[in-house]
C-alpha cells in the first residue's frame, strides 16, 4: 500500500493486521499477542477515546504505560482515534512527568498496572481534571476514591465500546506524537512529530532493510525515546513480531537475543560496551541476527568490530538523527573490509541522508561541499519536524530558512552537532557544538542539570561535566559545587526527585572556588583534569 504523506502512521499496523491477523505481532511479559488481538484492543481503546473526547484532531493523549500489552494497544488506540500520544515514563521523577502532562494539555491519560503506583502523585499534582483509562482493572480500585476530581474508565467500560467504524488511515490528525527532551531552563521541551514525518521515515527503512513477516524485532528503547517508533512501525509495517525486552535485562540482553533468535537488533552502542564488561559477547553468539542498527551515540570501530564478530550474519547500520529529524535521517552501512579506513579517529561515520532528505554544513549561509569541510550539521526534508510545542522562541532559534541553488529558500533544522564531510563516505560525527550531552543514548542539556543542582545546593556556583567518558559518549555526569552548605547527599536526593536517573550526578565534588579561564568563564578543561586525576 502507498502511504500518502498525511496518513495516520497506525495504518502500517492496520494493513498488516488485515493481512496477517493470526501472526504474532508482539511478545511482552512472556506472552505472545497476535495482530488480531492487538488490533481489537487498540480499536476499542480508540473508539472510547473518540466517543468520550470528540475534540478536534491533534489533541494529545498521555500514555503512562511501560512494556506491557496495554502500553502497545493503548498507543495504537490513541493513533486509531486520530489523536497524538505523549509518553510518560515511570523511571522519571514525578515532577518531570507532571510537567510533561501539564505542558501537553492532555485531557485523557491511559495507565497500565506497571505504572499505577508512580502515576498517583502525578494525578494528584496535575493542573487539569483528566479522564483516566485503567484497562488492566475490572473494577475501580479503591484509591480512585481519593481522586474524585478525575473520571475513570475500567476494562468493562472499554469492552462495551464498539470497534472503530473507520480505518485509522481515514483520520485527519497531523500530530503523531509529542516527545519531550531536556530543556536548558529546567522545563522539558516538546518536539512535535507529524504523521508525514514518520511515514517518510518508515517507508525509507522498509526499503532499506526489506523486513519480512518472518522477522523478529527487538524493542529495547523506552517509549519516551523515539527509537521505539523505529522498532514498532518498521516491524509492524512488515507484518513481523516485536519482542519487548524486559527492563531488568535491557543492558544485558544476550540471552534474550539467543533464546528468541531475533533477526533485527536496534539499540544505542553503549550496550555493546556494557555486555563486553559482563563477558556476554563472544564470537558467533548471535548468529540469528541479520540486521543490527545502532544510533543515539557515537559508534566506535572497536565496538562495531566486536559486534560483527558476535553477529557474523548481520549487516550493521550506524544511524543518526535527532528527535527533530524523526528518529534517524542518515545512515552508514558497515563494510568489514573497507570501513575501518573510512573512520575518523576511531569513530564510524554517520553516512549519507536517506531518500528525499538532505543534510549539509553551512558557513555564513553558504553550503560547504568540499571534502574535509567541518561545521554544524543542518537537516532538511520531509522528516524534519515543524518545531517545538508552544515554544515559538526555541522554534525560531533552531529552525531556519537558508538559500537554495535555485535562488529560493529551504527550511533547515540546526542540529548543534559538529561533523566533517568526507567525499563518497558522508558525514563523520565530531561532537556537540553546545553543552548538550548524549548519556547512554539520551540527549540531555547540561544547563538543565546545572539548574537543578543549583537549586538543590542553594548556590549559583555549580558546574556539571559528562563523566566517565566512553567510546560512544558518556555514561553519566558529575557535579562541582562551591559556596553551598547543603550536604552532598541532600543535593543528590533533590536531583533524583527532579531529574531522570540518567541525568542525576553520580557524585558531587566540593571546591572553595570554581576555576575560571582567561575569559572569566568556568574552566571546564581544568575540572576535567581534576576528574582524570581522581580516576587515576
Amino acid at each position: 500500500m502507498t502511504h500518502p504523506r498525511k496518513k495516520n502512521i497506525a495504518c502500517w499496523f492496520d494493513d498488516s493486521a488485515q493481512r496477517y491477523g493470526q501472526n504474532p505481532a508482539l511478545f511482552v511479559d512472556e506472552a505472545f499477542y497476535t495482530y488480531a488481538i492487538l488490533h481489537e484492543q487498540a480499536a476499542r481503546i480508540g473508539s472510547a477515546i473518540q466517543r468520550l473526547d470528540p475534540a478536534p484532531e491533534d489533541q494529545i493523549v498521555a500514555l503512562y504505560a511501560y512494556r506491557s500489552f496495554t502500553a502497545y494497544s493503548a498507543l495504537l488506540g490513541i493513533l486509531f482515534a486520530g489523536k497524538g500520544y505523549t509518553p510518560l515514563n515511570p523511571l522519571f521523577p514525578v515532577t518531570r512527568n507532571c510537567h510533561i502532562l501539564n505542558l501537553s494539555q492532555a485531557r485523557i491519560i491511559i495507565i497500565d498496572r506497571h505504572c499505577e503506583e508512580h502515576a498517583l502523585p502525578v494525578l494528584r499534582d496535575c493542573s487539569n481534571d483528566i479522564l483516566v483509562f485503567l484497562p488492566d482493572h475490572d473494577e475501580l480500585p479503591q484509591w480512585t476514591e481519593d481522586y474524585d476530581r478525575h473520571n475513570f474508565l475500567v476494562r468493562q467500560d472499554l469492552a462495551k465500546q464498539d470497534p472503530l467504524l473507520e480505518r485509522p488511515a481515514e483520520n485527519k490528525a497531523e500530530i503523531a506524537y509529542l516527545l519531550f527532551t531536556s530543556g536548558s531552563t529546567g522545563v522539558p521541551k516538546g518536539v512535535i512529530v507529524l504523521h508525514e514525518n514518520v511515514n517518510r521515515f518508515v517507508a525509507s527503512m522498509i526499503a532499506r532493510y526489506e523486513p519480512t513477516p518472518e522477522d523478529r524485532f527487538s524493542q529495547n528503547s523506552d517509549l519516551t525515546f523515539d527509537a521505539s517508533v523505529y522498532d514498532m512501525f518498521v516491524c509492524w509495517g512488515a507484518g513481523a513480531c516485536l519482542y519487548s525486552i524486559p527492563q531488568k535485562i535491557r543492558m544485558a540482553p544476550a540471552k534474550f537475543i539467543q533464546e528468541h533468535e531475533l533477526t533485527f537488533w536496534e539499540s544505542v552502542p553503549s550496550i555493546i560496551g556494557f555486555m563486553k564488561r559482563m563477558y556476554l559477547i563472544k564470537p558467533d553468539c548471535f548468529p540469528s541476527l541479520r540486521w543490527s542498527i545502532f544510533g543515539g551515540e557515537q559508534l566506535s570501530v572497536s565496538a562495531v568490530q566486536l559486534w560483527q564478530e558476535a553477529a557474523p550474519n548481520s549487516r550493521i547500520d550506524n544511524s543518526y538523527g535527532p528527535t527533530e529529524g524523526t528518529i534517524a535521517i542518515t545512515g552508514y552501512l558497515w563494510q568489514p573490509e573497507t570501513s575501518p579506513a573510512e573512520c575518523h579517529m576511531g569513530i564510524v561515520p554517520i553516512g549519507l541522508p536517506y531518500d528525499q532528505q538532505e543534510a549539509a554544513i553551512f558557513a555564513d549561509d553558504i553550503r560547504q561541499e568540499s571534502d574535509g569541510a567541518r561545521g554544524e550539521l543542518c537537516l532538511s526534508g520531509e522528516q524534519v519536524t515543524p518545531g517545538y510545542w508552544q515554544n515559538e522562541q526555541e522554534t525560531k532559534k533552531h529552525y531556519i530558512a537558508l538559500p537554495d541553488h535555485q535562488g529560493g529558500t529551504v527550511r533547515w533544522y540546526k542540529t548543534g552537532d559538529l561533523v566533517i564531510w568526507k567525499e563518497k563516505i558522508g558525514f563523520v560525527y565530531l561532537g556537540r557544538k553546545d553543552r548538550q550531552l548524549k548519556i547512554r543514548g539520551y540527549r540531555a542539556e547540561i544547563l538543565e542539570i546545572e539548574y537543578i543542582v543549583s537549586k538543590g545546593a542553594q548556590s549559583a556556583h555549580v558546574a556539571v561535566l559528562g563523566w566517565p567518558e566512553t567510546e560512544s559518549g558518556v555514561n553519566g555526569v558529575v557535579a562541582f559545587v562551591s559556596g553551598s552548605t547543603v550536604a552532598n547527599q541532600e543535593i543528590l536526593q533533590y536531583c533524583a526527585r527532579n531529574l531522570p536517573s540518567y541525568m542525576v550526578p553520580t557524585a558531587v565534588h566540593r571546591l572553595a572556588e570554581l576555576p575560571v579561564n582567561a575569559n572569566g568563564k568556568t574552566d571546564l578543561a581544568q575540572l576535567k583534569e581534576m576528574l582524570s586525576a581522581l580516576s587515576a
